[in-house]
Order: structure tokens, then sequence, then C-alpha cells
């Protein structure tokens, strides 16, 4: 069977068999579909909250906590949103004032945090941006490992089939923990080759109804709890007041405050999912990332404050870093919410993932264009160089140097052109994603708690990565552009002389709970 199509012309016909006319047609759709803005706010809105939201939100029971579940709690949870808000927008707005898009715009962007950091503050930032967000992925993924092999620890002992005395032996991660974690990692590797985030909406809207089960499984607990439907055995040091106004001392504060940063990151993600969104105009870019942060604040405020008020009915009176151990194993009601949250965690699992290995990727194609670029303008100038010995060698003079010398900048910028607009291929995404991801897995493997991952991260990188570098790129890209809005210009500089010193004084606390305590 064949297909008649008219040539560009439009004088004769072509007679092109149907199969390879329908294959070009696919090929071109799925051009299109790498080069064209294919995300709905709907989508945006579940990228950045399955990234966003998810085991960190277990610690914020210890915060309120610590911090003062009543009133003081609240309002730092409520002032973080706040704040997360104002970041992500002029993030956001700092990448539109360097590369401008209509509100009906088409074309997928070409924005990343790294590139927003180097153009406020040179090249070498790129790398140090490239450094960062890396990191953070890294040591997220490694993060979400550990909550999943504690997730996961019902299925180890029904695999496993390991008795009470073999569970109250062990002080840590056992060989079948991290062996249920890594066939779950290996299950997972093979999201984490896909082209973009838009392709994982679908998932993200059930990480948020697992999110959202948990979270209800939490709530009923403690609600049965505090009016006494719940037996348990207090001990001797069992502390009866689990409601509070303030904190008990300054250093739980502390102790808090990375908590509160390190549930809000997720900004390395954003300019990816701003990229691939459709029709993005300021005000539908500004719902999507309103509805994100309060959708993230409301289900924080609600966990913390019911998972620290479960507290009462633990043995000490306090509850842990994550809220899920102070439950019993055999909870019926909470084995549906780990179940959930593992699902959850697994989702993330390639949210942290693709951002990092894409910079991988971009890192690697940069270092080979510059070597093709090298070797090309080499090859040409010998070319050249020996075409004008042969052919005109009483010709030669200082103009014909000055063009010699620009045609290798010349095939140096097709090349660089031609590396950024190409695809990495399959299996380069594939290599890059086992890179990140299980090198992470094998990190976690080796950590005993979840503590320590969220207390460093939250201290150290949480704030320059949400807080530090946004608002000191927007200050030096929008006064560059000319673009400065006097409110934005205070409201940024308010925070970078806030949480510069906070940034230092959490850190210290942070490695001498760690390593000294």
């Amino acid at each position: 069977m064949v297909y008649s199509i008219e040539d560009q012309a439009g004088d004769e016909t072509l007679n092109v068999p149907l199969v390879e006319s329908l294959t070009v047609m696919e090929s071109q759709n799925q051009e299109d579909d790498s080069t064209s803005r294919i995300g709905t706010t709907a989508s945006a809105r579940f990228n950045v909250l399955s990234t966003m939201v998810g085991g960190g939100s277990l610690s914020l029971p210890m915060a309120f906590q610590k911090s003062g579940n009543i009133l003081l709690g609240p309002l730092i949870m409520i002032l973080t949103a706040v704040m997360t808000e104002f970041c992500f927008r002029i993030h956001v707005h700092s990448a539109r004032i360097l590369a401008p898009v209509s509100d009906n715009e088409t074309k997928k962007g070409n924005d990343s945090y790294e590139s927003i950091a180097a153009a406020a503050f040179g090249k070498n930032m790129y790398v140090f941006g490239a450094f960062l967000v890396t990191s953070m992925c890294f040591f997220g993924t490694v993060g979400y490992a550990v909550l999943l092999r504690d997730m996961l620890q019902p299925v180890t002992n029904a695999i496993w089939k390991t008795t009470h005395d073999e569970k109250e032996s062990t002080s840590g991660p056992t060989l079948h923990n991290n062996l249920t974690m890594l066939a779950v990692v290996l299950l997972v590797t093979p999201m984490c080759t896909l082209r973009n985030l838009t392709a994982l909406e679908r998932f993200g809207a059930f990480s948020m109804l697992s999110v959202l089960i948990l979270g209800s499984c939490i709530v009923f607990r403690s609600v049965e709890c505090n009016f006494g439907y719940l037996d348990f055995i207090p001990d001797d040091n069992h502390d009866a007041n689990a409601f509070l106004l303030w904190p008990a001392t300054w250093k739980d504060l502390l102790d808090a405050f990375p908590l509160y940063v390190s549930c809000f990151v997720c900004h390395y993600n954003l300019l990816p999912v701003h990229n691939e969104l459709q029709r993005p105009s300021t005000q539908r870019v500004h719902w999507w990332l309103r509805s994100t942060t309060w959708t993230a604040a409301i289900f924080y405020l609600i966990i913390g404050f019911a998972g620290s008020a479960y507290g009462k009915c633990t043995p000490t009176g306090r509850v842990q870093g994550n809220v899920l151990l102070d439950f019993a194993e055999d909870d019926p009601l909470l084995m549906v919410g780990r179940m959930c949250l593992a699902f959850t965690l697994t989702m993330a699992l390639p949210m942290l993932t693709i951002p990092g290995r894409d910079i991988l990727l971009r890192s690697f194609s940069e270092c080979w264009t510059k070597r093709r670029q090298v070797r090309d303008a080499s090859a040409e100038m010998i070319a050249t160089s020996d075409s004008n010995d042969l052919q005109e060698p009483l010709l030669e003079n200082d103009h014909q140097e000055g063009v010699d010398e620009e045609l290798p900048a010349g095939n140096g910028q097709a090349c660089s052109d031609e590396a950024t607009q190409s695809d990495p291929s399959v299996c380069a995404r594939l290599v890059a994603a086992i890179l990140v991801l299980w090198s992470a897995a094998a990190v976690a493997s080796l950590c005993k708690s979840i503590d320590i991952v969220w207390a460093l991260l939250g201290s150290s990188l949480s704030c320059i990565l949400s807080f530090l570098i946004p608002c000191g790129s927007y200050l030096v890209i929008a006064s560059k552009h000319g673009q400065v809005n006097l409110l934005s210009k205070v409201v940024a500089g308010v925070l970078l002389a806030i949480f510069a010193p906070l940034m230092v004084i959490s850190t210290i606390n942070a490695v001498m709970n760690t390593f000294f305590k």
C-alpha cells in the first residue's frame, strides 16, 4: 500500500509507503515533544510537590515538639512558607529577565539553576551551582533511600522471616534491610532514564495521594491518643506535657531549624518544570508557585502538629526524627501508611535523580564540545596553512591571517549549537542515572539514621540553595537589567542578612550534634 504526498513545490507527486510515512510523522512528533512546552499547571504542581513533600515531613513532628507545637512551631512554618514562595518567584523571575517568554510561548526553555547563578556571579559560579544542585540531589536521594529502607522493614521481616530476638539484637540496618531497599532501587532505575519530569505527572499525583493517606493515618492515631483511646506504658522519664507554646531551650530551637528549611527544598526542579509549562504567563506562573507552596505548607502544619501531639503516647513523651518509628510495627492502620510512604519515596527517587543526571550529561557534553572545538580549530588552521603554502605563498598578509583566525571560532560555535540541540541518548541517560542513583543507594546502606542526613543538609546546603543564591542572583540580575522592584530588593536583602549567619550557626550546631555529642 502506498501513500501519495506532494513535494514542497507541488510540481510532482511522490509515492511513499504508508508505513514509512507514518514513521516519519511519528519521529517528527517525538522531536516536537522534546522542543515544545507540554506541561500543564497540574503536572507542574505535582512534579514540584513530589520533590518537596515526602520523607522530610516525618521529621516535622519532632521539629514542632522542640520549637513549641502550639504557637512558635506553626508560626515558623508559616513564615518559612512565605519566604519560600518569595524565593520561588524571584528565582523564576531572574530566569525570565535573562530569557523573556511570551504569555503564549510554545518553544521549550533552556534555563537551569546553575545557569542563573552563572549569569549573576560568573562562570565559576556555574560550576559551584552545578556542584550544589548535584550534592543536594545526591544527599536527598541518600535520605529517601534510608527512609525507604525503614518503611520496608515489615516487608523485609516477612521475606526473610526475621524473628523478634534478631530484631532486638541489631542496632542498625541489616544486610536483609539493604537488599530489600536495593531491590526497589533496581526496579525504579529505568524511570530515571526519562527525558523530562513531565512524563512523571501521573506518578506525582499518586504520590501526593499516598502522602495524604499517610498523613490521615497519623492524624487518626494522634486523635485516639489524646482522647484516651490508646493504652501506653510510660517510662520513668516520660514528659507528660505534649503541648508547648515555646521551646524548652534555645538549643532545641536551633536543632529544629534545619528541619523547617529542608522540607521546602525543590528549587533545582523549578526551572526545568517552568521550561515545559504551557502558556507561561506571569499570572499563571504565580498561581502555580503559590498553590504549590501553600498546599505543602498546610500539609506540613497538620502532620507537624498531629505527629508532635502523639508524643503523649510514646514511652518517653517525645517523638523521634522519623515519627513512624514511634508507632507499633504491627499496627494495621500505620502499615497502610508505611506502604503509601514507601510508594511516595520510590516515585520521588527519579525526581531527585534526573536533575543530577542532567547536570552530569551537560558537563560531559560541554567538555566534549570544547575538545572538538580545539581539535577542529587545529585541523582548520593546519589545512588553511597547507593550502596557502602550496597555492599562494606570496600573497600572505595580516588580513588573511585575521580571516584564518576567525574560522575556528565559527566552527566552534556551530559545534556548540549542535551539542546544545542534540538530546542525550537513552544509553547515556541510563549510565548517568546509575552513577547518581546507585552511588546514593550505596551510601544509604551505610547510614544508620535519617536524622544525620536532614540535619547536615538543612543547616548548610539547603540554606545556600533555597535562600542565599536565589536572593543574591535576583539582586544582581535585576540590577543589571534595570528591573529591580524596590519591595523585592528590600526583602531579598533582609533574607540574605538573616540566613547567612543562621547558616553558619546552624551548621556548627549540626556538626557538633553529629560528630561530638
